[in-house]
């Protein structure tokens, strides 16, 4: 890594300097559908050029890689030093150890999947092709176009012994409109009507962090993990031995991050993937001299622009997000230490978005 990386701004070397490649997710970190997440782009571009290798790891199986780089390069990220890998793949991967080459496969959900599919030698099936001959497996990732009677087949399949892969089991999917059912809504749709468990290969397993970091080419202590989803990107995180960043660009919040038991927290946490480029500390590392007071609601209290606190140095930033990095991890640190000691600890979402709006963090629209 360049120099200019590691003196960022003329402070302490960037979070990314600790590590020698980046497992990135998508949805709610890099974009949210058709328009770039504030900051991704020009942080991307700046690792990439000081020679970050970046994989993005995406549980979205609904597109192929190759239309996801399309999708990266049209928000104006510049091609090289990233690649991209979906769920979908790792659920090929899965099944080409455990099938015959040319195995038939019934594939619900995207092009992605079916493409997956071919490219690991297997044979993608689609519902109007079922009656022709029996599949050996299911692998059912997200689609917008997926049809009653493609869920129906799934149950029926399932039913008739054919292994069942789920990509993943998001039940949502930040857009620009909100919140949409992920692929794990329409894998529960089809669970009210079997009695069979899908194998999962997505986030938070570990198939999709291994098949990253392979791309990578780097070891455990030397990968990090930025994701947006506490029960994915985090928990898959810590279950691969790997660290972690968590965002606050997408769909998990301020809230869920402070009420998070020890298998859900990141390593460090940052209002969006610029944060990546500033100074961090481990949020678990913080000791007792940064912590906040916790005030009789539960909640940290937050220490005004010209109030010196008691002493921390935190302050309360310049309201660019970079400024009150440190603050932000003071918040979560405090509330970490809260429920560990048995301390209340506020679950008023309206409380935690009011610290939210104080720090000045990105809110999805």
């Amino acid at each position: 890594m360049t120099k200019e990386i590691a003196t960022v701004s003329g402070l302490a070397e960037p979070l990314i300097a600790r590590y020698r490649g980046l497992i990135c997710d998508l949805d709610g970190v890099v974009y949210r559908g058709a328009a770039a997440v504030p900051h991704a782009v020009e942080t991307v571009t700046r690792l990439t050029a000081d020679g970050v290798p970046v994989v993005f790891a995406t549980n979205n199986a609904s597109r192929s890689p190759e239309g996801v780089g399309d999708h990266l390069r049209g928000i104006g990220l510049a091609p090289g030093g990233w690649s991209v890998v979906n769920s979908s793949q790792a659920a090929a991967a899965y099944l080409a150890q455990r099938l015959a080459r040319g195995g038939r496969v019934y594939a619900v959900g995207g092009p992605g999947v079916a493409h997956a599919l071919a490219e690991a030698g297997l044979t993608p099936v689609r519902v109007a092709e079922l009656e022709d001959a029996p599949v050996e497996a299911v692998v059912q990732g997200l689609g917008i176009d997926i049809t009653w009677t493609e869920l129906a087949a799934v149950g029926r399949v399932v039913e008739g012994g054919a292994t069942w892969v789920a990509t993943n089991l998001d039940l949502t999917l930040p857009t620009p409109y909100g919140k949409a059912p992920g692929n794990g809504a329409l894998v529960a749709l089809v669970q009210t009507a079997t009695s069979a468990e899908p194998n999962v290969v997505g986030k938070p397993q570990r198939a999709l962090f291994d098949l990253a970091r392979s791309r990578l080419g780097s070891a455990p202590q030397d990968t990090l993990v930025c994701g947006d989803l506490l029960h994915t990107d985090i928990e898959g995180a810590n279950a691969a031995g790997l660290d972690s960043l968590f965002v606050l660009s997408g769909s998990s919040r301020l809230r869920d991050l402070a009420l998070a038991e020890r298998p859900l927290r990141p390593t460090y946490v940052a209002a969006d993937v610029g944060g990546l480029l500033a100074p961090a500390l481990a949020v678990p590392g913080l000791s007792a001299a940064h912590l906040l007071e916790l005030g009789p609601g539960g909640v940290p209290l937050i220490p005004r622009a010209d109030d010196p606190g008691s002493g921390n140095g935190l302050g309360n930033g310049n309201g660019n997000g970079l400024g009150n990095g440190a603050l932000l991890q003071a918040v979560v640190a405090t509330a970490w230490a809260a429920r560990d000691e048995g301390r209340p600890v506020s679950d008023d979402a309206g409380s935690w978005e009011g610290i939210e709006r104080r720090l000045g963090l990105v809110q999805p629209p």
